[in-house]
């Protein structure tokens, strides 16, 4: 958000998803579902109800949130209850909270979400492979997050020298007809293929 605003850099990757079980399962009511009306500080359910309590804070991460509080009575009475809450954790749980962030950064997490799903993001997205897989191979055979020379004039030498070998060793393997080697799985992974 702020890359695009202050020096006009649209940077290209996925949004972090809504981690909620609501989300998570694609059944119930998830946080993008509650219409949020910012001048009055009130979040819509989707059954019509307004939420009480608007209060800002701060997360475990340092972000700038809104938690967000419907009203115990409303919660209890609605005929989609077990659509907002956990219905295994009823008794901890009275009433749907929602904890966003601020407006713009909110504004800006929905529309990049949004815009991940097209077709265009995806191929746009698709070549970036090619750079991780440079910066992968310049980290794990070239050790580039360390430098060993002090100062940026030799460092930046060693980058140019790194970005050689790579190249080099990028011709090496077109001209032997070298595979590329496939992306490495965790043994849990492979437990779960099988």
């Amino acid at each position: 958000m702020s890359s695009q605003r202050d020096y006009r850099v649209e940077l290209i990757g996925p949004a972090r998803p809504d981690v909620k079980w609501q989300a998570r399962a694609g059944q119930g009511f998830e946080a993008a579902r509650f219409p949020i009306d910012w001048q009055r500080q009130q979040a819509t359910c989707p059954m019509g109800r307004t939420s009480i309590s608007w209060t800002p804070a701060v997360d475990k991460r340092t972000n700038h949130v809104i938690k967000i509080k419907f009203s115990e009575t409303d919660c209890q009475v609605c005929p989609s209850r077990s659509l907002c809450l956990n219905p295994q954790r009823r008794t901890k749980y009275l009433r749907r909270t929602l904890t966003v962030r601020t407006e713009d950064q909110y504004r800006a997490l929905q529309a990049s979400r949004e815009r991940q799903t097209t077709p265009e993001f995806a191929a746009l997205y698709g070549l970036r492979a090619g750079i991780e897989g440079t910066i992968s191979q310049a980290v794990r055979a070239c050790g580039v997050r360390r430098s060993r020379y002090i100062g940026q004039p030799k460092t930046h030498l060693a980058h140019v020298l790194t970005a050689v070998a790579i190249n080099l060793q990028r011709i090496d393997a077109w001209l032997t007809d070298t595979p590329s080697s496939k992306t490495r799985h965790s043994k849990f992974a492979r437990l779960m293929a099988t």
